[in-house]
């Protein structure tokens, strides 16, 4: 999801109108002033919060570059190719999901797998996590040299969200 961007503080422009809305609510409700408070005071440390968050060089969806793609076939085949095979093989883990055109892989946005190669697959039992191994470019790098597994048709749809 893209945010339009309040440049003076970096973080989201519609989080601080949420946090202005709940501020007027809170104004309007019956709690007590201190209750108010401490909600109030907690929003806005969330929003904090989520403004200092690691500011990443990445860019989605991936752009894909011949030095990107040459990275991420290092990066893959040192690890990733052992769980999941390549372009002409089968996944050499069961249950390894397969990264062809016939996988499913592609029918996830790349911050999404971005995501799950760094912080493991939601619910997976055997994806391992990356991160601290692989950054975060690594990891995008991976994902444009599995596109190259992929028509052009399927590379465009994914990228245009259209599984």
């Amino acid at each position: 999801m893209h945010y339009a961007r309040n440049d003076s503080v970096g973080m989201p422009a519609s989080l601080i109108v949420g946090i202005l809305t709940l501020r007027g609510y809170l104004i309007s409700t019956t709690l007590t002033h201190k209750a108010r408070l401490i909600v109030f005071v907690a929003a806005i440390l969330i929003v904090v919060l989520i403004g200092c968050g690691a500011e990443s060089d990445a860019e989605y969806p991936i752009v894909l570059t011949t030095s990107l793609i040459n990275e991420g076939r290092t990066v893959y085949q040192t690890n990733c190719i052992s769980c999941h095979g390549d372009a002409t093989t089968p996944p050499p883990l069961p249950g390894a999901p397969r990264h062809t055109a016939d996988g499913h892989t592609w029918h996830h946005g790349d911050q999404q797998l971005v995501g799950w190669v760094l912080d493991g697959v939601p619910m997976g039992q055997t994806m391992p996590k990356f991160r601290g191994t692989l950054s975060e470019l690594d990891a995008q790098a991976a994902i444009a040299y599995i596109k190259t597994f992929w028509p052009n048709e399927i590379i465009q749809q994914q990228s245009r969200g259209m599984h």
